[in-house]
């Protein structure tokens, strides 16, 4: 059974360290890296080669999109930060975009908060921030995201790259 495997981070608001060092830990070991905004960087910075990134509220740089939409082997991620949907407040705009990307996973950003629900045949995962975590769970986090033919696991990681299986959550695919 073939696997797709990604990281995502988000918020990370000027830590370029920490995106250095998530890329450099896991760049060759896994199908895609992925970052929903916030970054404070510019848009052209080296350390977004080989990284697929999209422009949060704090990120003021033209050269960013809103939105992606991304195969991996045959999973469909749409990518966002979540502000131009209004998650603060509601649900339902982030959803139709998942639905319009017809996307197996969408990953937002935003609300600092590490989370992943599932709606429908859609994962929505939230990695929380790498810099600026907010809410019960006062830890810097990623996620590390796997995809099988059958299921979806979310894994959430330390900035030192260790787990914290209190959040792992499983669904199904």
């Amino acid at each position: 059974m073939a696997s797709t495997r990604f990281v995502v981070m988000s918020d990370s608001h000027g830590d370029r360290g920490i995106v250095e060092d998530i890329k450099k830990h896991y760049q060759g070991k896994v199908d895609g890296i992925f970052h929903n905004g916030d970054s404070e960087l510019p848009s052209d910075a080296p350390v977004w080669d080989g990284i697929y990134v999209v422009r949060g509220n704090c990120d003021y740089d033209a050269g960013y999109k809103d939105n992606l939409v991304t195969r991996l082997g045959n999973v469909v991620i749409a990518q966002t930060h979540g502000h131009l949907y209004h998650i603060n407040f509601m649900w339902d705009r982030l959803d139709l975009f998942a639905q319009s990307a017809d996307a197996d996973i969408c990953l937002y950003g935003h609300l600092h908060r590490a989370d992943a629900w599932q709606n429908g045949k859609t994962v929505f995962i939230n990695p929380g921030s790498v810099s600026q975590p907010r809410g019960p769970i006062n830890v810097k986090l990623y996620a590390l995201v796997t995809v099988t033919d059958d299921k979806i696991v979310v894994d959430y990681y330390t900035r030192d790259h260790q787990l914290y299986p209190e959040l792992t959550k499983e669904f199904s695919r």
